[in-house]
């Protein structure tokens, strides 16, 4: 028995690059020679360039789709179709395995038929193979090229696409990966996937649509139960990108009472003139305006010290009341006390900064009022001279004493002395009249520590290391929305006894062990109904996959094509201007 294989990683429903009118017309072949190495005839590439949508118009249009060795073909119970939503759980339901070439060529021969089935013809029967995207098909062809039977490993949906292709992509976006490493990993265990195309494709007409549906119904669900409610609201922007260059910006607003995410905006550079500096503020008025036309009673928003956010809220939202982040506030505090100490004669406040910080907070938690917190919070300047009595209290309802208990009377800590530089360091510090002007924006003692978390869990869906385009960098951070709000309220672990299951962590900048208590593993039967809403748009499309779709009305590449704030030179001339220092003397 002769087997003829090829490892190809062209997608039956399409190959990377033909531009052919009979596309959907295009019945694939299942037959060709034997090809060796590079088994996935993966392109080498960058993991930055991988992330972009690569435009139909982009494809070779010299690569041809091969034509069927054989016209007479048959049909064949072993090829499963899937055409109505009803008939989708054959797909969608079942589970998946690796299962490799050599194995299944074994089961295949096992009731193979020596010869051919067709009348008057009794000629010997071939095993022919073929990879086609992530599918295998087998047919049996008998020496004069009659066809007795065929099998694929995969069902297909309509016009020709695998569902696994499908339910490949839609896992591989879920998960927050993307396809340049998981094309990598393909390739290192000779495991055939779909081409690169085809999952871009396949990304921008069936996985941005359907995230984007699944968390406008998440969405819809949580306005409807805060509507009409009092809010008050967590905000915060997140850049994709270090320093002052970011090309975009999410801003979220989030419940303080039950930390559900309640909006959720991505700005680009572009919608603000190519100032990087200016998107946060535009998503914090798109966010307060989105929440207010949902019936949102907003009664008091908490962010960090922007200025330009301040300076908005003050004159476009008077009636809200505006907080800022205690934690924000904290840090910039202890930034102070550490570049204080630096100077020769302030040593001394380095030993004394964690507590001055914690004596911040306690400030903040305790007071309601200005002249309250202005009270408890100068009494620092006189509990580190060993003074915790005073004649005359700093404002009209504030304390004259420190508010401790007994200290004790070993102290590994020296006090500090009056009047000495490191004292009067602190006392600018402590009574900057910048830093107390800002004293009504903490009175609430409100922190956006959740909404940090939610930060972090946008790492695993749009890491700052990857670029995107605008539609994909939104959709990534709504699944990373959609991830927060399945998971975000799970509960903690017992132990045997019913105790609280705690792990321990070591902080490297405090040098400090400390504990957190262990959550349960995350759910994610949403991702379920994710690949329902994909496969149900797929069974409704009746156009081709290499449809070119255009540009969503609110895509910001419809103000322009790229960034770049000058225009691009020939490559040819670039190269010519491009020198480097390291060039070798000829």
């Amino acid at each position: 028995m002769t087997i003829d294989i090829n490892l190809s990683s062209e997608s039956e429903s399409e190959s990377t690059c033909d531009e052919d009118e009979d596309y959907d017309l295009y019945e694939p072949s299942f037959d060709i020679s034997l090809c060796p190495n590079n088994a996935l005839n993966l392109r080498e590439t960058s993991f930055v360039e991988e992330e972009f949508e690569i435009e139909a118009e982009n494809d070779d249009p010299s690569s041809q789709i091969e034509e069927d060795i054989e016209g007479v073909e048959v049909e064949s119970p072993y090829v499963k179709h899937i055409d109505i939503m009803e008939e989708s759980d054959f797909l969608i339901k079942d589970e998946t395995c690796i299962v490799y070439l050599n194995c299944l060529k074994t089961l295949a021969e096992i009731k193979i038929n020596k010869s051919c089935t067709r009348k008057s013809c009794s000629s010997p029967v071939d095993l022919h193979s073929k990879f086609v995207g992530s599918a295998v098909y087998f047919k049996w062809i008998c020496t004069n090229g009659h066809l007795n039977n065929k099998w694929c490993s995969l069902p297909i949906l309509k016009n020709k696409l695998h569902g696994g292709d499908l339910l490949m992509s839609t896992a591989l976006l879920a998960s927050g990966n993307n396809y340049a490493k998981i094309a990598l990993l393909a390739k290192f265990l000779k495991l055939h996937i779909l081409n690169v195309n085809t999952y871009y494709r396949i990304q921008r007409k069936y996985l941005v649509p359907a995230v984007t549906e699944l968390w406008e119904d998440t969405q819809k669900e949580i306005l409807t139960a805060h509507e009409g409610k009092d809010v008050v609201l967590l905000g915060d922007g997140r850049m994709d990108s270090p320093g002052h260059s970011a090309q975009f910006c999410t801003y979220t607003m989030m419940d303080n009472a039950d930390k559900s995410i309640l909006s959720i905006m991505t700005i680009d550079k572009r919608e603000t003139e190519g100032k990087s500096t200016l998107m946060e503020k535009v998503g914090f008025q798109k966010s307060v305006s989105f929440l207010k036309q949902q019936n949102v009673n907003v009664v008091e928003c908490v962010t960090d010290a922007h200025l330009q956010i301040g300076a908005l809220m003050k004159n476009e939202y008077p009636d809200i009341k505006h907080s800022h982040n205690i934690w924000h506030a904290a840090k910039n505090l202890a930034k102070a006390l550490v570049a204080a100490g630096q100077k020769k004669d302030c040593k001394v406040l380095l030993s004394w900064s964690k507590d001055i910080v914690n004596h911040f907070w306690h400030t903040c938690e305790t007071s309601k009022t200005y002249d309250e917190f202005l009270g408890i919070w100068c009494g620092i300047l006189h509990h580190v001279v060993d003074e915790h009595q005073w004649a005359l209290s700093y404002s009209d309802v504030g304390t004259a004493s420190c508010s401790h208990r007994p200290l004790e009377s070993e102290r590994q800590k020296g006090w500090m002395t009056k009047g000495h530089p490191a004292h009067n360091a602190l006392r600018k510090i402590v009574l900057n009249n910048r830093f107390l002007k800002k004293i009504p924006y903490w009175l609430n003692f409100r922190g956006t520590a959740e909404l940090e978390n939610f930060h972090q869990c946008i790492l695993m869906y749009a890491a700052k290391r990857f670029h995107y385009s605008p539609p994909m960098y939104k959709v990534r951070n709504l699944l990373a929305a959609l991830d927060y709000t399945a998971n975000h309220q799970r509960e903690i672990k017992k132990n045997k006894d019913g105790t609280t299951r705690y792990q321990r962590l070591f902080n490297k900048k405090s040098k400090r062990w400390t504990v957190v208590p262990v959550k349960e593993e995350k759910d994610y039967s949403y991702i379920q109904k994710l690949v329902e809403m994909v496969v149900y748009r797929r069974l409704l499309d009746e156009t081709s996959l290499k449809t070119v779709t255009g540009l969503g009305e609110d895509d910001p590449r419809r103000l322009s094509r790229n960034i770049a704030s000058v225009p691009a030179l020939p490559t040819h001339q670039l190269v010519e201007e491009k020198l480097s220092r390291f060039k070798k003397k000829l």
